[in-house]
């Protein structure tokens, strides 16, 4: 078949109640070369009577439940668009989404794929915050020693071609599967970023729940694998115990909201003891906790 310029995939899990809203906000895409893959990961309410309304572009494809690394990586299998962008089923796009990246990255030729800032919205769309990536440099490096500074999958448009050159997104992984893509990713290409919000990401009961466990071995891999990467230069693996030592007090933090403060202890002096200058951010985290804590009780009574 003939490739198009554009294939979206919509990974859902049971979302049947905003999996419309998604949909609808890609067909109301300014630009119109593109198809819609929604990758059915084993749902059991609605979903499949949602889809019965929808004809091409969109295509719907049903799999045993396997989690949703292997349903985007289902999608890149099936997509026939020279680049491919992920949406997930309770978010929504901006109409100009798409026509804004792809002419960003027409202009931008060294950059291969392309993110944005994005607004995060309550259970009924009603604005909260605009969420704006930290970047400082290079993606490469920034992923590796600040965390996910691309965000939500969401905003994400990349070439096809490079999934293939880095394989797909890790299976064994819950929560941290995007953030190892877009390291494996960024070896190969620069993250063009956009600091107008093109995406609404709604927050909500059902949203992935973080389990500090989970996260633990997860964003621990993820370092792993990205520094054990062939084609670093030596000054990034120079920042290997630091990028460590920052993951563990992230680690802590969630650990001390989980209220397992044994394994917050654990994490905040394996982390200081690898990168003294940890323990500033530890003495500055009760006022952001506070900070946080306001911010959630104003979203609560928007």
């Amino acid at each position: 078949m003939a490739e198009m310029q554009v294939s979206v995939i919509i990974p859902t899990y049971n979302s049947a109640r905003f999996l419309t809203e998604a949909i609808d906000s890609v067909l109301a895409q300014s630009f119109k070369d593109l198809e819609i893959l929604v990758i059915d990961d084993g749902s059991t309410d609605e979903t499949k009577a949602v889809m019965q309304r929808y004809g091409p572009p969109v295509r719907y494809i049903y799999q045993a439940n396997a989690g949703v690394a292997a349903a985007r990586n289902r999608g890149i299998k099936e997509s026939r668009g020279r680049y491919v962008a992920f949406l997930d089923a309770d978010d929504r796009w901006l109409e100009d989404k798409l026509e804004t990246q792809l002419d960003a990255l027409a202009r931008n030729t060294g950059c291969r794929a392309c993110y944005s800032a994005f607004t995060i919205a309550d259970h009924h769309l009603n604005p909260i915050d605009i969420r704006r990536s930290n970047r400082q440099g290079r993606a490469i490096d920034d992923l590796l020693s600040s965390g996910n500074v691309i965000g939500t999958p969401s905003t994400v448009l990349c070439e096809r071609r490079l999934f293939e050159a880095v394989g797909g997104f890790d299976p064994e992984m819950s929560q941290c599967a995007d953030w190892d893509m877009w390291v494996r990713l960024a070896s190969h290409t620069e993250f063009l970023y956009l600091a107008a919000p093109l995406v609404i990401y709604r927050q909500h009961d059902g949203n992935m729940s973080r389990s500090a466990s989970l996260l633990e071995s997860d964003s621990l891999r993820v370092l792993e694998k990205g520094f054990a990467m062939t084609d670093l230069t030596a000054t990034q693996r120079g920042r290997r115990r630091a990028a460590f030592a920052r993951n563990y007090m992230v680690l802590a933090g969630a650990y001390f909201q989980a209220g397992s403060y044994g394994d917050f202890a654990r994490c905040a002096s394996r982390a200081m003891a690898m990168d003294i200058r940890q323990a500033g951010y530890l003495m500055a985290y009760p006022v952001r906790m506070t900070a946080r804590l306001l911010r959630h009780k104003s979203a609560e009574t928007v």
